[in-house]
C-alpha cells in the first residue's frame, strides 16, 4: 500500500513572478485589483494590492484562489461546471465555504500537480480573469 503522495510547493520565486507579471498586466489594462497567490494547500504566500483597488475585492481574490488550488481548475470552468449541476447540488457546494463561481482564479499546474493557485479581483470578471490567465502563462513561459 502506497502511504504519501507527492507534493510540489511554489518556489519563492514563482510566487514572485506571479505576482509581477499579474501587477504588470493589471498596469497595462490601468485597472485596480488585489492579487492573491496561494501555494498548493490554499495558504496565502504572496499578496498585492494596486493603490485603491476596492477592499472587497481582497475577499474575493482570496476566494478566487482558493478555489483554483482546491479544485485544480480555474474559476471560470469552475463557475461552467456549478452552472451544469442540478439545483440540489449547487446548493451543497454553496455550503462549502471559500469557493467562488466567478473568473478570475487560474491554478498553476505542473506534471499534473496542483503547486498552488492565483486570484486576481477588484476589475469586472472577465479582466480579472485575462490578469490570472496571463500572469500563469508568464510563469510557465520562464521555466
Amino acid at each position: 500500500m502506497k502511504i504519501s503522495a507527492p507534493r510540489a510547493p511554489l518556489t519563492t520565486e514563482a510566487i514572485q513572478a506571479l505576482l509581477t507579471a499579474a501587477a504588470a498586466r493589471a498596469a497595462e489594462l490601468k485597472i485596480k485589483i488585489h492579487i492573491c497567490v496561494m501555494d498548493s494547500s490554499a495558504e496565502i504566500v504572496g499578496w498585492l494590492s494596486s493603490d485603491g483597488a476596492p477592499r472587497i475585492a481582497a475577499t474575493t481574490a482570496k476566494w478566487k484562489a482558493i478555489t483554483a488550488v482546491n479544485t485544480g481548475m480555474s474559476t471560470a470552468d469552475w463557475k461552467a461546471y456549478t452552472a451544469s449541476v442540478p439545483e440540489e447540488e449547487r446548493k451543497i457546494i454553496d455550503r462549502v465555504g471559500g469557493y467562488l463561481s466567478a473568473d478570475g482564479g487560474v491554478p498553476v499546474i505542473e506534471g499534473g500537480l496542483v503547486l498552488g493557485g492565483i486570484g486576481i479581483s477588484g476589475a469586472d470578471q472577465e479582466r480579472d480573469e485575462d490578469v490570472a490567465r496571463y500572469a500563469v502563462r508568464a510563469l510557465l513561459e520562464i521555466e
